[in-house]
């Protein structure tokens, strides 16, 4: 279990459940009451990146932050979600789901907490749908904008790799440059251990939606949602240059760097889970 424990414990019972989202399957796990704390896990990931069980499925807990219910999608192409081969499925859709979710249990607004690909999809609920937010927590990515260049090589990587059927080739290149590069050997022991199991193509789908993703700047600014920015100081400089060009136009809006940590290891590190209670402690009762 990674670093969210503080959040994420052990002492409520999990429910998990589905429900149709516009012909799409989207499974999720609940626990605690109050108000909603949707966390929205990473690109291959799936709702146990936030806690598991022994089973293998998403285990929550929300009595960290007492009064709150948290809610963790698997979000399309993922997990125990539907698994879409076109892309044309994805991209808004994924947001989408979130303000689906959130109609299905009759939730008005709720907190969003996205890590990674997760941190896209929530910016463009903040964007689209701002008055269903009550605050956002964008970790180890931030809101993909209209303007840039939102390609990503590592999704080219990965698309590549499952059209050749090789994801060994995916794994070292996708390896950061601070860590050593496995082997072909290793690489694709790796592989099988990985992606057993796994929808492939609609993970590939899935990435190569994220440009559809984008939003405006000036839509997140008058969103006025309350903000925290967090990812690891080892992160790309493309991310912190985002976040450095977003923070000054989002006023108020907080940044946690950790230090030494990059975008793996920042969710293991103890002040991941508790600069998210933290923000979350604060902003709760909020409009």
């Amino acid at each position: 279990m990674i670093a969210l424990a503080l959040l994420l414990a052990a002492t409520q019972t999990t429910t998990h459940a589905t429900f149709d989202s516009k012909g799409v399957s989207i499974a999720y796990a609940s626990a605690g009451d109050g108000e909603a704390v949707v966390l929205l896990h990473g690109w291959q990931s799936d709702s146990t990146l936030w806690g598991r069980d022994r089973e293998g499925k998403a285990k929550l807990d929300a009595s960290a932050v007492p009064g709150t219910r948290v809610l963790a999608m698997d979000c399309r192409g993922h997990g125990f979600s539907g698994k879409p081969h076109d892309e044309a499925a994805y991209g808004a859709e994924m947001a989408e789901d979130v303000v689906r979710l959130l109609d299905h249990l009759k939730i008005e607004k709720a907190h969003l907490v996205g890590y990674s690909m997760g941190a896209f999809v929530a910016g463009y609920v903040v964007a689209h749908h701002p008055k269903r937010v009550r605050s956002v927590i964008y970790a180890g990515q931030a809101p993909l904008l209209v303007g840039d260049d939102n390609s990503s090589t590592e999704v080219s990587a990965f698309a590549a790799a499952v059209e050749k059927g090789a994801m060994s080739d995916y794994l070292i290149a996708a390896t950061p440059a601070s860590r050593p590069k496995p082997t072909e050997a290793q690489a694709k022991q790796m592989a099988a251990f990985i992606f057993k199991g796994k929808d492939l193509r609609a993970l590939a789908a899935a990435g190569k939606s994220f440009p559809k993703l984008a939003v405006p700047q000036a839509d997140l600014e008058k969103a006025a949602v309350p903000t925290l920015f967090m990812y690891g100081s080892l992160e790309t400089e493309s991310l912190k240059a985002r976040v450095a060009r977003l923070r000054p136009a989002l006023k108020g809006s907080d940044l946690k760097v950790i230090e030494g940590a990059d975008h793996v290891t920042a969710l293991m590190r103890p002040e991941f889970g508790k600069s998210i209670v933290e923000f979350l402690l604060a902003r709760k009762g909020g409009s």
